[in-house]
Formats: C-alpha cells, structure tokens, sequence
C-alpha cells in the first residue's frame, strides 16, 4: 500500500511535507527545551550542542513515522 502524503500548497508553491515536519519539530525542540534547561540537560552530556541536535533528530524521525 503506497502512503501519500498531501503536499501545502502556499501562495501557488508546492511546499515539501518534510518542510513541515521539519517546522513542527523545531516548536517541539523549542518547548521542549525550556524544560530541559530547568532539569539541567546541559550538564548530562559533554557536548550539549550535539546532544540537543540529536534529541532534534530524534523528534523529527518520529514526526515522520507516526504521520
């Protein structure tokens, strides 16, 4: 069974849906980081920066699983 997955057109653009995904991610990672700042995620990880890019990888992989 093939999964179609509906293009946004804006103003005569076909817009990608990973854009979308992509988009929807990053207000997840934003809301989502104020809270990992106060339970002190920065200081878990040796490299922070890489450690929020992959939690960003993580929840963009599964915005594109479950839709």
């Amino acid at each position: 069974m093939m999964h179609s997955f509906p293009e946004l057109t804006i103003g005569g653009v076909l817009v990608a849906p990973f854009v979308i995904y992509a988009g929807a991610a990053i207000a997840i990672f934003a809301v989502l980081r104020t809270f990992l700042h106060f339970v002190a995620f920065d200081r878990a990880f040796s490299n922070p920066p890489v450690a929020e890019l992959s939690l960003y990888v993580l929840i963009l992989a599964l915005l594109i699983v479950l839709f």
